[in-house]
Protein backbone atom coordinates (compact mmCIF):
# COMPACT_ATOMS: atom_id res chain seq x y z
CA UNK A 1 0.00 0.00 0.00
CA UNK A 2 1.23 3.32 -1.22
CA UNK A 3 0.68 5.69 2.44
CA UNK A 4 1.27 9.61 2.38
CA UNK A 5 2.48 10.95 5.72
CA UNK A 6 0.76 14.31 7.00
CA UNK A 7 1.60 16.44 9.50
CA UNK A 8 2.88 19.33 11.39
CA UNK A 9 5.79 21.08 9.59
CA UNK A 10 5.60 24.52 10.30
CA UNK A 11 6.73 25.80 13.87
CA UNK A 12 7.71 22.03 14.45
CA UNK A 13 11.50 21.87 15.07
CA UNK A 14 11.24 18.22 14.89
CA UNK A 15 9.53 17.39 12.15
CA UNK A 16 12.15 16.15 9.78
CA UNK A 17 12.92 13.08 12.73
CA UNK A 18 9.10 12.97 12.79
CA UNK A 19 8.40 12.06 9.08
CA UNK A 20 11.80 9.87 8.99
CA UNK A 21 10.56 7.90 12.12
CA UNK A 22 7.59 7.88 10.44
CA UNK A 23 9.00 6.53 6.89
CA UNK A 24 10.98 3.78 8.50
CA UNK A 25 8.24 2.45 10.39
CA UNK A 26 5.73 2.24 7.85
CA UNK A 27 9.03 0.76 5.57
CA UNK A 28 9.09 -1.67 7.99
CA UNK A 29 5.36 -2.67 7.59
CA UNK A 30 5.74 -3.32 4.50
CA UNK A 31 4.00 -0.30 2.99
CA UNK A 32 5.21 2.06 0.08
CA UNK A 33 5.69 5.62 1.52
CA UNK A 34 5.09 9.10 0.24
CA UNK A 35 6.87 11.48 2.53
CA UNK A 36 6.98 15.04 1.76
CA UNK A 37 9.62 16.10 3.64
CA UNK A 38 11.67 15.23 0.70
CA UNK A 39 10.21 17.94 -0.98
CA UNK A 40 11.86 20.65 1.42
CA UNK A 41 15.18 20.86 -0.52
CA UNK A 42 13.04 22.49 -3.26
CA UNK A 43 12.15 26.23 -3.48
CA UNK A 44 8.26 25.74 -3.44
CA UNK A 45 6.14 28.66 -1.54
CA UNK A 46 3.35 27.11 0.83
CA UNK A 47 0.67 27.63 -1.75
CA UNK A 48 3.11 25.31 -4.37
CA UNK A 49 3.93 23.21 -1.63
CA UNK A 50 0.44 22.22 -1.14
CA UNK A 51 -0.41 21.84 -4.66
CA UNK A 52 1.85 19.23 -4.92
CA UNK A 53 0.84 17.25 -2.18
CA UNK A 54 -2.54 16.89 -2.85
CA UNK A 55 -0.94 15.35 -6.39
CA UNK A 56 1.12 12.86 -3.97
CA UNK A 57 -2.33 12.02 -2.43
CA UNK A 58 -3.80 11.25 -5.23
CA UNK A 59 -0.93 8.73 -5.84
CA UNK A 60 -1.44 7.09 -2.82
CA UNK A 61 -3.87 4.61 -1.79
CA UNK A 62 -4.13 6.07 2.35
CA UNK A 63 -3.19 8.66 4.12
CA UNK A 64 -1.24 8.17 8.12
CA UNK A 65 -1.41 11.55 10.07
CA UNK A 66 1.72 12.27 12.85
CA UNK A 67 0.76 12.78 16.26
CA UNK A 68 0.11 17.04 16.40
CA UNK A 69 -1.63 17.37 12.91
CA UNK A 70 -4.84 18.67 14.51
CA UNK A 71 -2.36 22.01 15.21
CA UNK A 72 -1.45 22.25 11.31
CA UNK A 73 -3.37 24.04 8.88
CA UNK A 74 -1.55 21.88 6.20
CA UNK A 75 -2.61 19.07 7.70
CA UNK A 76 -6.07 19.36 8.27
CA UNK A 77 -6.57 20.47 4.40
CA UNK A 78 -4.57 17.42 3.58
CA UNK A 79 -6.90 14.79 5.83
CA UNK A 80 -10.10 16.46 4.24
CA UNK A 81 -8.91 16.22 0.75
CA UNK A 82 -8.10 12.58 1.67
CA UNK A 83 -10.89 12.18 3.18
CA UNK A 84 -12.99 13.82 0.02
CA UNK A 85 -11.36 11.41 -1.96
CA UNK A 86 -12.43 8.15 0.43
CA UNK A 87 -8.81 7.46 0.90
CA UNK A 88 -7.72 5.20 4.03
CA UNK A 89 -6.94 7.22 7.07
CA UNK A 90 -4.06 6.49 9.88
CA UNK A 91 -3.45 7.67 13.14
CA UNK A 92 -0.03 7.58 14.84
CA UNK A 93 -0.65 5.95 18.30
Amino acid sequence: MKIYISGAITNNPNYIEQFNEAENVLKSLGHKVINPVALNAFPFNYQEFMQICFKLIDLSDGIYMLNGWENSKGANAELSYANALGKNVYYQV
